[in-house]
């Protein structure tokens, strides 16, 4: 319950207990009162029988009496009027009875009202007569009784709803720095440090306020430092110092692992730029005015091809590379147009001694590096031996193969979806010191009609083209769902992978809501896995795809981690629940040492926000007891076991 409800309850509480005592309190001055003036009015009614009574019963007239008596018993104010001789015989009797019809029954029993007699003798000279007794009727008192507590109760009721209505709007302005206050608390402990904006007047939530941002903004300037140490280390590993670009051994990780990674594009273009006349240029004119040369051509680089790279890298001492993933033909020329213009431009300042040699290689995810690169090689061959400076692109064998038979791989995707032709396998995830097992992650493969399995480098990209991935991603959670049902207790944690295509799909979101949200047993054995790639990509998609996550209890990591320069910044600004290092840079740390001072970096980064790490492609024990070291707390990998199928237990 919130603070604000906590207080309007207590007040409520308070407010009807003042109530009740007020109302108690009156109720019991006002029977007293109501009680004297029964037994007055009794008194007077006797007083005033006693006289004409008198002539009555001295002539022993009982029918004048009982006249006498009618006239006054008849107005219904009395309850009972009784005349007894000297004896204490009664001669005269009237009583009314009932008369409470206007009130709960539940007051007369709560608040009995006595009605004391009223006593007169009636005497003839010194001789008695007899004597009247009269008892006041309780029903008017008992209805002003009644009346007057009605009005005091809707009277506090209406002030309640003033003081009520009062308390809301100042406990809005008191208290409304105070939900700020809790907002950032929560911030905090999804590790997302800002500042508190709202100052309040009240001293002691001001103090709370001033050491909270205190408090965040140490938290805050530790954290960039650490993003900046680690982005220091990643410059001097991965960044070649002339140009600005990536290095030969940053671009030849990132296009590796471009290549290695299932489902992350369905073409690419790589554009291959070396400069002849360089090194001769550099003798006449001095390597500073060659490198100043090198610096403008690597801002063209940069400038033309901002919007579609996603690697740019320096990868020889004369030589360029660019790699372009799923844009278009047009897209392609209207690139290779460009650069050759920009390019012409610098290298006309240099007085044409230093020329162009480029080649642009349009490939597929099935393609090795060695051949992408003998292919490119080739071209700028061609193009240094045409001599007429013109880049064009060139499609290898493969991709062309690749691109003919689009249809038959959508059809065959359609129909595995279709027919359900999917299997799971899964590789287990280790606490490294502990040999624990920290969960699994599912990988999935489709099976041809002859039940052969398709390796994903084959049928992911087809599915990207024709925007399949959604469609698969679905069948992946519904077989995974479907398994933990099964299988329960056979898998600890599972942890399955999303693409970029599937969070921007609306439809696929919705769904995933719907169907992990009736779950929740199963949703917490869950993990969702999303490239380095695609939250860099975009985001804004990626961020609302991690609040729905969220929401249905799913843990998030981001996977292939520790390439891109602006990865850090996201896990600022949207810390996971783990982090999974990039193979390629595992594997690099033994023999480079820049590349080990990066992923320390990366570490220190990610103890800084709680954030544990896993280390992929952990192959050797030498590799183990080197991540150990560096404080590396989970690990996957071969030497912790392979991808292994996974086998649905039939329903009981």
């Amino acid at each position: 319950m919130t603070l604000r409800r906590q207080l309007l309850l207590a007040i409520s509480i308070i407010f009807f207990a003042v109530f009740l005592g007020l109302q108690i309190l009156s109720v019991l001055t006002m029977r007293d009162y109501l009680q004297q003036q029964l037994a007055s009015h009794a008194q007077d009614a006797a007083t005033a029988l006693s006289r004409p009574l008198e002539e009555a019963l001295a002539k022993n007239d009982q029918t004048l009496a009982n006249i006498q008596i009618s006239t006054l018993f008849d107005r219904g104010y009395y309850k009972k009027i009784v005349v007894l001789d000297p004896a204490g015989k009664v001669l005269l009797h009237k009583e009314l009875n009932g008369g409470k019809d206007n009130v709960p029954a539940w007051l007369p029993a709560l608040f009995d009202l006595q009605t004391p007699p009223g006593e007169a003798f009636i005497s003839s000279g010194w001789r008695q007569l007899g004597k009247v007794v009269v008892v006041s009727h309780p029903a008017y008192a008992y209805d002003y009784l009644w009346r007057s507590m009605r009005e005091m109760a809707l009277w506090m009721f209406a002030m309640y709803l003033v003081v009520w209505g009062l308390t809301v709007v100042l406990l809005r302005i008191i208290l409304g720095p105070l939900e700020k206050i809790e907002e950032v608390a929560i911030a905090i402990q999804a590790k997302n440090f800002r500042r508190i904006e709202v100052v309040p007047q009240t001293r002691e939530l001001q103090r709370v306020v001033v050491a909270m941002n205190h408090m965040t903004e140490r938290i805050s300037s530790l954290l960039d430092e650490e993003i900046a140490r680690a982005e220091n280390f990643r410059r001097e590993a991965f960044i070649d110092k002339v140009s600005g670009l990536e290095n030969r051994h940053g671009f030849d990780l990132r296009f590796n692992h471009l290549l290695s990674e299932e489902g992350r594009f369905e073409t690419a273009v790589i554009f291959v730029l070396e400069f002849d006349g360089l090194k001769e240029y550099n003798h006449q004119h001095g390597y500073q005015q060659g490198d100043i040369l090198l610096a403008d051509v690597a801002t063209v680089v940069t400038e033309v091809f901002s919007k579609y790279s996603n690697i740019l890298g320096r990868i020889g001492g004369a030589s360029m590379a660019a790699v372009c993933i799923d844009v278009d033909q047009k897209t392609m020329q209207l690139l290779v147009d460009a650069l050759q213009y920009r390019l012409n431009q610098v290298l006309l300042r240099a007085s044409r001694q230093v020329s162009l040699a480029a080649g642009a290689l349009v490939f597929g995810p099935a393609q090795t590096r060695g051949d992408i690169f003998s292919r490119a090689d080739l071209a700028i061959e061609v193009m240094r031996q045409a001599g007429n400076g013109q880049i064009s692109l060139t499609l290898m064998e493969d991709s062309e193969a690749v691109i003919a038979g689009s249809h038959g791989w959508r059809t065959l995707i359609h129909n595995a979806l279709a027919d359900h032709r999917w299997v799971l396998f899964a590789q287990p995830v280790m606490r490294l010191q502990l040999r624990q097992l920290v969960h699994h992650e599912v990988f999935s493969r489709l099976l041809d009609t002859q039940g052969n399995l398709v390796p994903a480098n084959q049928f992911l990209p087809m599915a990207l083209r024709h925007q399949l991935m959604p469609e698969i991603d679905q069948a992946v959670v519904t077989l995974v769902m479907e398994m933990l049902q099964k299988n329960r207790g056979t898998y600890k944690n599972i942890a399955i992978n999303v693409s970029l295509q599937s969070m921007e799909s609306k439809e696929f979101c919705e769904w995933m809501q719907a169907r992990l949200k009736y779950s929740p047993e199963l949703t917490a054995l869950l993990s969702v896995e999303i490239s380095e790639f695609a939250c860099a990509k975009d985001h804004a998609v990626t961020r609302k795809f991690v609040s729905v996550l969220r929401e249905l209890g799913v843990r998030f990591g981001v996977d292939h981690f520790g390439l891109d320069p602006h990865a850090l910044n996201f896990i600022r600004e949207v810390p996971p629940d783990y982090i999974k290092l990039d193979g390629g840079l595992v594997q690099e740390v033994a023999t480079n040492d820049n590349s080990h001072a990066h992923l320390r970096a990366i570490v220190k980064f990610a103890q800084s926000l709680g954030i544990p790490l896993i280390a992929q492609n952990v192959e050797s024990e030498a590799s183990l007891q080197l991540l150990i070291a560096d404080q590396v707390e989970c690990g996957q990998g071969f030497y912790f076991g392979a991808p292994e199928k996974i086998v649905v237990a039939e329903a009981g």
